[in-house]
C-alpha cells in the first residue's frame, strides 16, 4: 500500500522498492485512492480516468513485474475534524478499499501475505479488513509530515499504523524518533537510493541535452525535482548574488506559493518546467552542478531525497545545503555540503575543476546505492525480523 501512486508524475520509493522486489517475489501494489472529489476535480486526467474504467473492467494492470490494483474512489473526509463522525467514515473507506484487495486475495488464493504500508497513514487499519491476517505487517516511513493537509490528521494515524505493525522501516535515522515508546515496534534504517541505470545514461555522449535546456547559455547549477516549501528561497537568492556569472535552473513543478517575485522573475533563474521521470537524465545532462538547496529545519532533518543518488548515478558534482546531517555525513567526499551561502558558491565554483576521476567515484557511489541494492537489504531486513518473531512465537 503506497501513499505516492505509481504513475504519479515522478518516481517515488515505495515503486521502485515494489519493482525491485517483484523480481522474486509476487508484488501486488494499491495507492492511495482518489477521493469522488478529486474525481470530479480530476476527471480528464489520465490517472482519475484509469481508475474509473477498473469499476467495468479489469481492476488490475501487470507493469514492470508489479500487478498495480487501481484504487476504488474513496468518500473526501480530511476536512473533517478528529473524532466518531471522522472514524465513522474512515472506517467506510477501509472497507471500500478493502472489498478490492479482497477479491483479489480470494482469487490467488495466497498461502502468506506480508503487507507493507508504505506510509499510507490515511488507512492505518486495512490489514484489519484482509481476508485472513497477514503473516506479517511492515509500516514504511518515507518522509517526514509537512503541509498542513497531511498534518491535521497525519500524526495520530501514523501512531495507529505503526502500532498495528510488526516492524518499522524508515528512510532517515531521524525518522525513528517518531515511533519511540512501548507500544511501538522496532526500528529499521534503509536510506533511499538511486535508479542508477536510467540516470547513469546523462553521461552517454550519445544522449542529447533537453530542448528546454538546449538553449541554455554558461554556467549552470541546477535543481531538479519538486519545488515547494523544503526550497530555501532566501539562500539561494544569496548564492546568486556571489555567482552573477551563473545560471540556476529549476526544473520541476513549482508551488508558487512559496516564493517572492523577486526569486521568480529573477534574471538569473530559469524555470523550465516539470518532465517525466524518464526525462530526467537529459535534463541533468545539462547541469555543470547539480545542486540541493533545502532548509535546514526540523522537517528537512528527516528528508532522505532520491535525488542524491540520482545526481551521483548522472556523474555530477553534487553541492547541498546541511538539510540532514546524519545522511550527508556518510557521503563524504561526493557531496560538497555548505551551512553559508558563501560555503555554496566557493563549492559551485570548485565543480569547474570537476576530474574523470571525480566522475567515477561519485558513479561508483551511485551503483553501490542503486534500487538493486537497497531493495535487498529491504527484503533482509523484513526476512530477518519475521523469523525471529517465528522463533520467539
Amino acid at each position: 500500500m503506497s501513499l505516492p501512486r505509481h504513475d504519479d508524475e515522478y518516481t517515488s520509493t515505495p515503486w521502485q522498492i515494489a519493482s525491485e522486489l517483484s523480481k522474486r517475489n509476487n508484488v501486488f501494489l494499491i495507492d492511495n485512492p482518489f477521493t469522488f472529489t478529486e474525481a470530479i476535480l480530476k476527471f480528464r486526467s489520465s490517472q482519475v480516468r484509469k481508475r474509473i474504467r477498473a469499476y467495468f473492467g479489469k481492476a488490475t494492470q501487470v507493469i514492470e513485474g508489479v500487478t498495480v490494483i487501481f484504487a476504488p474512489f474513496v468518500i473526501p473526509i480530511n476536512f473533517l475534524p478528529k473524532g466518531k463522525i471522522y472514524d465513522l467514515f474512515s472506517r467506510l473507506n477501509h472497507q471500500i478499499v478493502a472489498r478490492r484487495l479482497n477479491r483479489i486475495i480470494a482469487k490467488e488464493r495466497f498461502q502468506q501475505v506480508f503487507y507493507i504500508n508504505s506510509f499510507d497513514f490515511y488507512l492505518p487499519n486495512l490489514a484489519d479488513y484482509f481476508l485472513g491476517k497477514p503473516s506479517y505487517i511492515v509500516y514504511h516511513c518515507i518522509d517526514p509530515m509537512v503541509k498542513p493537509y497531511t498534518l491535521k490528521h497525519g500524526p495520530y494515524l501514523q501512531q495507529i499504523a505503526a502500532k498495528k505493525s510488526d516492524v518499522i522501516i524508515t528512510t532517515a535515522p531521524s525518522l525513528d524518533r517518531e515511533f519511540k515508546g512501548p507500544d511501538c515496534p522496532k526500528c529499521f534504517y534503509v536510506p533511499n537510493a538511486a535508479n542508477f541505470s536510467l540516470f547513469a545514461n546523462a553521461q552517454n555522449t550519445k544522449l542529447a541535452v533537453h530542448p528546454k535546456l538546449a538553449s541554455i547559455e554558461g554556467k549552470v547549477m541546477g535543481y531538479f525535482g519538486n519545488i515547494e516549501r523544503r526550497t530555501d528561497e532566501r539562500f539561494l537568492l544569496s548564492v546568486l548574488h556571489r555567482l552573477p556569472d551563473w545560471q540556476l535552473v529549476m526544473a520541476g513543478p513549482v508551488d508558487r506559493s512559496y516564493f517572492s517575485l523577486e526569486f521568480l522573475n529573477h534574471r538569473q533563474v530559469k524555470w523550465v518546467g516539470a518532465f517525466t521521470h524518464q526525462e530526467a537524465p537529459s535534463v541533468i545532462k545539462r547541469f555543470d552542478v547539480a545542486i540541493i538547496p533545502f532548509k535546514c529545519d526540523e522537517v528537512s532533518y528527516g528528508i532522505n531525497p532520491l535525488k542524491l543518488f540520482e545526481y551521483l548515478a548522472a556523474g555530477k558534482p553534487v553541492v547541498s545545503t546541511n538539510f540532514n546531517p546524519d545522511i550527508l555525513l556518510t557521503l563524504q567526499g561526493d557531496v560538497a555540503v555548505a551551512d553559508t551561502p558563501e560555503q555554496f558558491a566557493t563549492h559551485v565554483l570548485a565543480s569547474q575543476h570537476d576530474t574523470q576521476l571525480d566522475v567515477a567515484r561519485r558513479t561508483k557511489r551511485a551503483w553501490e546505492n542503486s534500487w538493486e541494492a537497497r531493495t535487498k537489504e529491504f527484503e533482509s531486513v523484513i526476512t530477518k525480523a519475521y523469523n525471529e518473531n517465528e522463533k520467539r512465537d
